[in-house]
């Protein structure tokens, strides 16, 4: 038989994983060893070993097994696209094994090119769909057309990960809501 195809493979890698994602959350990168995994997972490590070449290898599958293609919302406007997209952050920072996962990743990133690299390649397809909603908003007159659609997106997504990071204070769909509404009035096209 196959081992991808064999069930108690699948089970024991689903569970490897599953056991990784939640220590990634508790503990970060430096705290999810292979021992870590195997002694809460009471998958034996030899057999992690035999799936996973080691630590790295076995956090970027974990970060894998969550990962979201970002939603391109096109409502028409840009504040519709703002809600949709920075409410879906708040709740990516608020909400699931997402919330710890980001800051984890973030922090493993300053020492693990490896790292480094995912979390560069996932914070730039997010970000990549709300600069074409700002430039959407641009090409449609709703902003001036002399924005920059990289400082909206820092305005944006800033006091969100202040706040998780930072204060430790809620970040909530109201939060983004608010969030949205001061960066639209901030950079609304003035009557000439």
């Amino acid at each position: 038989m196959d081992r991808t195809t064999d069930p108690r493979v699948r089970r024991s890698r689903a569970l490897v994983i599953t056991t990784t994602l939640a220590l990634l959350a508790e503990r970060g990168v430096a705290g999810t060893t292979i021992e870590a995994v195997a002694e809460r997972s009471g998958v034996a490590k030899t057999t992690i070993y035999r799936h996973w070449e080691g630590q790295g290898a076995l956090v970027l599958d974990a970060f894998d097994s969550v990962r979201r293609p970002p939603v391109d919302p096109d409502t028409g406007t840009l504040r519709g696209d703002l809600l949709d997209l920075v409410t879906g952050l708040a709740a990516a920072l608020s909400e699931g094994p997402a919330a710890g996962l980001m800051f984890a990743l973030i922090d493993a990133a300053e020492r693990d090119p490896q790292l480094a690299a995912l979390h560069r390649r996932e914070a730039d397809a997010r970000h990549a769909v709300i600069l074409r909603a700002v430039e959407r908003g641009i090409g449609r007159g709703e902003l001036p057309a002399d924005t920059d659609p990289a400082e909206v997106l820092d305005e944006l997504a800033g006091p969100l990960f202040y706040r998780r990071a930072v204060s430790g204070a809620a970040v909530d769909r109201g939060f983004a809501e608010r969030i949205v509404a001061r960066v639209l009035a901030a950079h609304a096209v003035r009557a000439g």
